[in-house]
């Protein structure tokens, strides 16, 4: 299942910035054929492999691993998580400190109701 899981978030993340598998290969000096192979669950790809994959395409391994699509019960979070799956690393921090601010101004208000 993991295997599944991982071919299926590869795909997705590669596909979504529209880049071939073999420009995926280039930029994460992983083969054409372990990239297609993880893409067609036929690899349980090495961990630097995986470690390079994840990064480049910013994919979360524990994710995947643990299926946080299927544990996961709450719609709005998965859609949370996917649309900070589409931004860079600079945007995610920005989105995580609005948030936070956001949270403690909610978290006042309810401590202080006017």
């Amino acid at each position: 299942m993991y295997i599944q899981r991982l071919g299926d978030a590869v795909k997705e993340a590669r596909t979504r910035r529209d880049l071939s598998q073999n420009t995926l290969a280039e930029r994460t000096h992983v083969s054409l054929r372990t990239i297609s192979d993880i893409e067609n669950y036929r690899a349980n790809p090495r961990l630097d492999s995986l470690c390079s994959l994840a990064s480049y395409l910013n994919i979360s391994v524990d994710a995947v691993i643990k299926d946080r699509k299927e544990n996961n019960g709450s719609s709005t979070m998965q859609q949370i998580l996917e649309e900070l799956d589409t931004c860079s690393e600079e945007e995610q921090e920005i989105v995580l400190q609005t948030l936070r601010g956001l949270l403690k101004g909610l978290h006042t208000r309810t401590e202080n109701p006017t």
